[in-house]
């Protein structure tokens, strides 16, 4: 009963955090209906030769629904153990370590780690700072602030952020200093100087993710050198999900015609490498060699990006999706689907609501798992030759469950959305291989690096090109 019933529990989970994340339950009120439906199935366990089946299934169902609930509940409690959130407004001098960081068009957002609470670090775009790096910020703690109906706070709380500064002072810190009094302008501010704590670890327990980190960098740089622009911002999002900066008006073009996505870090990048490795290999190799060369290779991938909670996320979604691939059924794939979505939910239940990266890679590894087959007989017409066909129905399968997302989300969804999103996300896979071996090749010689990423020049033009004919038509 367990065993057959085990997805319909875990959908119930799903269901308790979903519904928590929207309203507000009193905490007493989840923990008596625990008790009460516990104290039932005991009841009945020493009857069950008298009880019917179903009882049990709905007292369960009943019973993960509010442990999801208590889940959320319990995360969203967290906010006790940050003190940062209680000096909104305060001028302050705050050390920490770099825990990620991201260009945005105007502005670099930094995530510091400090002893008293993550800071989300609002700065100028130059000089940037990478992971590891020790900081002194010294300005005011401020709340963040909703925008439109997009709820900021809640998402920034999934990573347990609840503090920002806008602009501050920054100062590099080589070692550890002593804490120094954080002067404004005019008349000396009192202030609050905190020591750089518990950030300490980042460096020194993860000097891993700090060399995967610098290869990236250098990776980033030889994309730059080898492939013009707007051309190396396009490559390095699709590859590692880091666009750079864009010009507006072709990000606009992206955003019109729903093929924005490509740029962002998710499963649906991750899903359609997969598939264009699984294709690709499964050419010259049998199909078991193939299967599992493509899981090395999505695991090289997340490793390139540095490994980043998104691309592990990512990754996960992925082998589910060359799962379903992989056994040609639809029972166990969608059944991993679950358990994987349900393990991320249940490790950070705020995912399932304000993660939308997390939304895409469970909507597309979901498309790929129910309409990926499908869709491969209605692209006859495209060669299996390096997984044309493959990326082409996968990126079909895909795109028809993301959509629904990218329009609750307020994007505007041109009629025109299916056929870009083919033929754009149809050749990202070449993008990804020319650019990733021209990368690669500009560590010897920039010459060669330059020579092999012309290919990924002619296509990305060629992606440009459709983004921009399509972008015309406001439908």
């Amino acid at each position: 009963m367990a065993i057959k019933y085990t997805p319909y529990f875990l959908v119930a989970f799903l269901a308790g955090v979903g519904i928590r994340s929207f309203f507000n339950v009193p905490e007493k009120w989840i923990l008596g209906g625990l008790g009460v439906a516990t104290g039932f199935l005991v009841a009945l366990f020493f009857r069950a030769r008298l009880t019917p089946h179903r009882f049990f299934s709905v007292l369960f169902f009943l019973i993960f629904f509010l442990i999801g609930l208590f889940r959320f509940s319990v995360f969203e409690n967290k906010v006790v153990d940050d003190q940062l959130h209680n000096r909104y407004g305060e001028a302050i001098v705050l050390r920490g370590t770099v825990i990620s960081s991201e260009i945005k068009q105007n502005s670099s957002r930094i995530v510091l780690e400090t002893e008293f609470g993550r800071l989300l670090v609002v700065s100028r775009i130059y000089p940037q700072y990478r992971y590891g790096e020790r900081l002194e910020v010294a300005g005011e703690i401020l709340e963040p602030e909703n925008y439109g109906d997009f709820d900021v706070k809640k998402y920034l709380a999934k990573d347990l952020i609840y503090s920002q500064m806008l602009f501050p002072e920054i100062k590099e810190i080589p070692h550890l200093p002593t804490p120094s009094p954080y002067e404004g302008e005019g008349e000396k501010k009192e202030t609050l100087s905190l020591f750089w704590g518990r950030g300490i670890l980042v460096p020194t327990k993860n000097k891993i993710l700090v060399s995967l980190f610098r290869v990236r960098e250098k990776f980033e740089q030889n994309l730059k050198l080898i492939l013009p622009e707007p051309h190396a911002s396009l490559a390095n999002g699709m590859l590692l999900g880091a666009g750079g900066v864009l010009p507006q008006d072709l990000l606009d073009a992206f955003r019109k015609t729903s093929t924005i996505h490509i740029l962002v870090l998710s499963g649906y990048n991750i899903t359609i490498v997969g598939t264009f490795l699984l294709a690709f290999f499964g050419f010259i190799l049998p199909y078991t060699f193939a299967w599992t060369l493509s899981i090395v290779g999505i695991i090289f991938f997340t490793l390139m990006t540095g490994a980043e909670p998104a691309a592990v996320r990512a990754a996960i979604m992925a082998v589910v999706g060359l799962l379903a691939l992989r056994t040609g059924r639809l029972r166990a794939p969608l059944l991993s689907l679950v358990l994987a979505a349900a393990l991320m939910v249940f490790i950070n239940p705020m995912y399932l609501r304000f993660d939308r990266g997390f939304q895409l890679s469970f909507a597309a590894t979901l498309g790929l798992i129910l309409l990926a087959s499908l869709f491969q007989k209605f692209f006859w017409f495209l060669p299996k030759f390096w997984g044309m066909r493959e990326a082409a129905a996968a990126s079909a399968a895909a795109q028809i469950f993301v959509l629904p997302f990218l329009i609750f989300w307020g994007n505007s969804v041109s009629v025109f959305a299916l056929p870009a999103n083919i033929l754009v996300v149809t050749a990202v896979p070449a993008v990804m291989l020319f650019s990733f071996l021209g990368g690669i090749a500009a560590f010897v010689s920039p010459a060669l690096g330059i020579m092999i990423s012309a290919a990924s020049f002619v296509i990305i033009s060629y992606q440009i090109y459709v983004v921009e004919f399509f972008s015309k038509f406001n439908i």
